[in-house]
C-alpha cells in the first residue's frame, strides 16, 4: 500500500463527516420531510462499517474517484499547469521558511531547478526520501484531507448548488450556493496552507539531515 492511499483512509472519517453534514444542510433546506429520517440514521450512517453495510467506504471511493489528483490540486491552487505545489518548491516557496537551508539542498543536487515541472519532479524525489519522517507524513495527511473537502464542496456546488439555482432560483437557492460557495474558498485556502507546510516540511527535513 502507498504512503497516500494509507493517509486517505486514515482522513476518511472526517471526509465521511464532512460530507453528511453538507448532505444534511442540502435536505434541511430543500427537502424538509426526509431531513429528520435522515437525522435519526445520521449514527447508523456513521457506523455503518460495525454493523457490516459497507455503504460509506463505497460513497467515498465513489466520491473521491469522480475527480484525478491533478484536478484536485487545479481545485486548490487554480492553476491549469503544473498546479502541485511541488512545483514552486525552490522558486518560491524555500524563499519562505527560515528552516530551509537553499546552500546545503545546492550542495547535495546541485543548481535547483526553475521550470515548475522540474522542481516538482526534484521536490518528489527528495519527499520520497523523507516521506516516514513525522512532520513530513503529518503533513502530507493534513494536505491530502484538505484537498479531499475542497473536492467535496466543489462537487456539492456542481451536482446541488447550481442544480437547485436553475431548478428553483429562489432566495432560499441563491443562499445555498453562496453558503457552498463560501465554504469551498475557506478550504482552498487551508488545503493551501496545508500544500504548501508539506512541500517546506519535505526541504526542512532533507536540509536538517
Amino acid at each position: 500500500m502507498s504512503t497516500e492511499t494509507s493517509l486517505k483512509k486514515k482522513n476518511n472519517s472526517y471526509l465521511w463527516s464532512f460530507f453528511l453534514f453538507n448532505l444534511l444542510v442540502f435536505l434541511a433546506l430543500f427537502f424538509v420531510a426526509h431531513f429528520q429520517t435522515i437525522v435519526k440514521d445520521y449514527r447508523a450512517m456513521f457506523t455503518a462499517r460495525n454493523s457490516g453495510i459497507i455503504l460509506m467506504p463505497i460513497i467515498l471511493f465513489i466520491i473521491n474517484g469522480l475527480l484525478t489528483s491533478q484536478q484536485k490540486a487545479v481545485l486548490v491552487f487554480w492553476k491549469l499547469k503544473n498546479p502541485l505545489p511541488g512545483s514552486k518548491a525552490f522558486s518560491f516557496y524555500s524563499d519562505k521558511d527560515s528552516r530551509i537551508d537553499l546552500f546545503k539542498l545546492q550542495s547535495i543536487y546541485g543548481t535547483l531547478p526553475t521550470d515548475s515541472a522540474e522542481q516538482n519532479r526534484l521536490w518528489y524525489k527528495i519527499y520520497r526520501k523523507n516521506n516516514t519522517e513525522v512532520s513530513v507524513e503529518n503533513s502530507h495527511k493534513e494536505f491530502l484531507l484538505g484537498r479531499d473537502l475542497v473536492s467535496i464542496t466543489f462537487l456539492y456546488i456542481i451536482f446541488a448548488g447550481i442544480p437547485m439555482l436553475i431548478l428553483l432560483f429562489s432566495t432560499l437557492s441563491i443562499y445555498y450556493l453562496l453558503f457552498l460557495v463560501i465554504e469551498y474558498l475557506i478550504l482552498v485556502q487551508v488545503a493551501k496552507n496545508h500544500g504548501i507546510r508539506f512541500v517546506c516540511n519535505v526541504l526542512a527535513v532533507e536540509s536538517a539531515s
